[in-house]
């Protein structure tokens, strides 16, 4: 409760979120270990990278809708989609839900990641904007769970989400 109550120092954001990235990796892995025969010496990266990326999409997203309006509230202020179009901050929790269930279920995985990469930069970019003029806002990331500064947090979760996804489309060819 006294997260909530005070803005947290990027610092503190960052050890959050790490640990959060670094739980969810361990569970993945050690799922994917439980599930893999006798014949597979090493796991598949690209569905360890594709069930990361869709449990934390998953775990935002319904975050993020625990309290819709407050999230709205708070995206509407930075993002620079939701404050062009009406409605867009309502529906984007859904979007990372979906695109979560589809890197679960490898569903389309190709366009998937350019949905991804296209969202993520968005989300830079509206980061990038907000910072330089000097606002200082909450993050939307999780929600209206913790008061976590839009910062080089924010862009490097964002980052690291291009990185999985480009990667992903890169070992396509």
């Amino acid at each position: 409760m006294f997260c909530y109550l005070y803005m947290l120092s990027p610092t503190q954001s960052f050890l959050i979120l790490f640990t959060g990235f670094v739980i969810i990796y361990i569970i993945n892995y050690f799922y994917l270990k439980q599930k893999q025969t006798h014949n597979q010496k090493q796991i598949n990266n690209r569905q360890l990278m594709s069930n990361f990326m869709g449990t934390i999409f998953i775990i935002f997203g319904l975050l993020k809708i625990v309290n819709l309006p407050k999230f709205v509230e708070i995206f509407n202020k930075y993002d620079i989609i939701s404050q062009k179009i009406p409605g867009y901050a309502y529906i984007y929790p859904f979007i990372e839900i979906a695109l979560g269930l589809a890197f679960l279920k490898k569903y389309k995985l190709k366009p998937v990641n350019y949905i991804t990469i296209f969202i993520m930069v968005i989300s830079i970019i509206s980061v990038i904007i907000s910072l330089v003029k000097g606002q200082n806002l909450r993050c939307g990331c999780l929600g209206s769970f913790l008061h976590i500064p839009l910062s080089y947090v924010t862009i490097t979760e964002n980052i690291v989400m291009i990185i999985m996804s480009s990667s992903y489309l890169y070992s396509y060819k």
